[in-house]
């Protein structure tokens, strides 16, 4: 869309605004538009120049000016798609304007070279020969977007950049080389193949380029990854939390009940999990020999591992089709295996969804496995973090009736807008919520509850480190110390959580604010309805509206004394 139809769209109300502004990010972010199952961009990759990069500034500076001066007339299911959009463009000007992003963090990069063709390689929505077409479009690109990589972060000075993110950025780079270099052009055959692996050759030497680049910058740069007083605006935007002290507060104060809760839990079944032994005096050392005892029970290789949740979603899908808690819509489009290294340039898990323009294409869930270059021990620690009884209790998170089902019905929205978009509170709120849940509804035993009570202790000491990292100064030493012995967590758990601190700032949040929010509202409908609650009704309407603002969703259930 030119820029020309976006203002006469932005002139118009805002549900026009809405799908100019869609057009407008497909244009600048097509790997985006690819993941969302639109593919008319399949074969261009981002150029993100700086002429482009402020032409998109000043879209997203208009269309939030004619979001805010034409939505109250509009119609309520426009105003909270304006309301979703609003925060995506907020957050979009505060990478862009304050942050400076793409001049200062090579993580910008790194992330999209690292998802240039994973989503045309893996889903299976398209032709294979037109997606293995579109892919060889976007390698052919790669060594132009590693160049406008360097020369971004080249002006900047090195005293801007943080070490943390060029080191890895520059592993995310390196791993994406690989898979270029290595396995890409094995896709192909014939006269074909020859002109892939030359293509993948030089997008695999531009990558170990920015990979070297990014190494020497990581050496040179004396930034800080801490947002410091940005963080109650980053804040703000992301969750819609005003005060950073009062929820370290809240944060804090449900840390120790959580540990009391679990050590309680923990010695209501202690005779069933150590028969004829009693617990110890202590809760922390009630807590550790329980927790030791869940993670006994663990994979010994990638494959014993993928296979266990394979077993888990395929059991947790006849579970809830023989009990009355969600309408589950069938067949199950589900796509599960070990998170391929080149996806983001570490081994991590995630729900990718399928998009609101191909909805019924497969969900990727890739799973969080050990690197191959792990030793032994570092193998054995990872099973040992993602435990049998971890992987029983968080199934129902990311799966049913968690994220894919919630992204599943958000895809088939007719309100596009809500699954490009979505409330990360309530997206995270209801998958932990989910957990919960269906261990209250029979999924699992003591052992797995043990795991979901942890988990939470995990997800609470995220906001509290989240908050500390950026506005408390907190070394990384003292996160890892912290997450260990106050939220009981293992090494790897702990070291992530700094990770995930400084590269995602405020997300880790939403876990523990949206689980809050999610059962509160719960706990509400319930005392509200009395005996003429049913969680199927309640499930399902919270589905309804797709990923919006937990506050919606309690201003409709809750209205009218309902």
């Amino acid at each position: 869309m030119t820029n020309l139809l976006l203002l006469l769209a932005l002139a118009s109300p805002s549900a026009d605004a809405v799908s100019a502004y869609v057009e407008k990010y497909f244009e600048v972010f097509p790997s985006r538009a690819t993941e969302a199952g639109r593919h008319d961009r399949d074969r261009e990759l981002e150029n993100l120049s700086p002429d482009r990069l402020q032409d998109w500034i000043d879209v997203n500076r208009r269309t939030l000016e004619s979001l805010r001066k034409n939505g109250a007339g509009a119609a309520p299911d426009d105003r909270l798609d304006a309301e979703l959009l609003s925060s995506e463009i907020e957050w979009q000007l505060f990478q862009l304007e304050t942050t400076k992003r793409p001049e200062r963090d090579p993580l910008y990069w790194t992330n999209i070279a690292g998802n240039a063709t994973v989503f045309l390689l893996v889903r299976e929505d398209r032709p294979l020969a037109e997606r293995l077409a579109s892919a060889r479009a976007r390698v052919r690109e790669l060594p132009r977007f590693c160049r406008q990589a360097e020369e971004a972060l080249s002006k900047t000075p090195a005293s801007e950049i943080a070490p943390d993110f060029a080191r890895i950025a520059a592993g995310q780079a390196k791993a994406s080389a690989q898979f270029y270099r290595e396995g890409f052009a094995g896709l192909f055959s014939g006269e074909e193949k020859a002109a892939a692996s030359k293509e993948s050759a030089e997008a695999a030497a531009a990558l170990t380029n920015l990979s070297s680049f990014c190494e020497d910058l990581s050496r040179k740069a004396a930034g800080s990854p801490r947002l410091g007083a940005r963080y109650r605006d980053a804040l703000r935007i992301q969750t819609g939390e005003p005060d950073p002290d009062a929820m370290l507060a809240r944060a804090v104060a449900d840390l120790e009940a959580k540990r009391k809760e679990a050590a309680g839990y923990g010695r209501s079944v202690w005779k069933e999990i150590f028969p004829g032994t009693g617990p110890p005096g202590s809760d922390r050392d009630v807590l550790a020999k329980l927790f030791a005892r869940v993670s006994a029970d663990r994979a010994k290789t990638v494959d014993e591992f993928v296979a266990d949740y394979r077993k888990q979603v395929s059991d947790l899908d006849a579970f809830l089709h023989s009990h009355e808690v969600v309408t589950l819509p069938d067949p199950l489009t589900l796509y599960t295996d070990r998170s391929p290294g080149f996806f983001v340039g570490q081994a991590v898990g995630g729900v990718y969804a399928a998009g609101p323009y191909s909805p019924d294409a497969k969900t990727l869930w890739f799973l969080p496995t050990p690197p191959d270059s792990a030793t032994p021990e570092e193998r054995d620690g990872f099973f040992r973090d993602f435990n049998h009884h971890f992987n029983v209790m968080i199934t129902p998170h990311e799966i049913l009736p968690g994220h894919y089902l919630q992204l599943k019905v958000a895809a088939h929205q007719p309100r596009k807008v809500r699954a490009l978009f979505p409330d990360g509170v309530y997206v995270e709120g209801w998958g932990t919520f989910c957990e919960r849940l269906m261990l209250d509804q029979g999924w699992g035993g003591p052992l797995d509850r043990l795991a979901h009570l942890k988990k939470q202790m995990e997800n609470i000491a995220r906001a509290i480190v989240d908050v500390r990292v950026h506005t408390k100064d907190l070394p990384r030493a003292e996160v890892l110390r912290f997450v260990k012995e106050d939220a009981l967590q293992d090494e790897q758990f702990a070291s992530n959580m700094w990770t995930r601190a400084i590269t995602t700032p405020t997300q880790i949040t939403t876990y523990w604010l949206g689980y809050r929010q999610v059962t509160d509202l719960y706990e509400g409908v319930q005392k509200a309805r009395g005996a003429g609650f049913r969680l199927k009704e309640f499930m399902d309407a919270m589905l309804a509206g797709g990923p919006v603002p937990v506050a919606r969703y309690r201003e409709k259930l809750l209205a009218r004394g309902r």
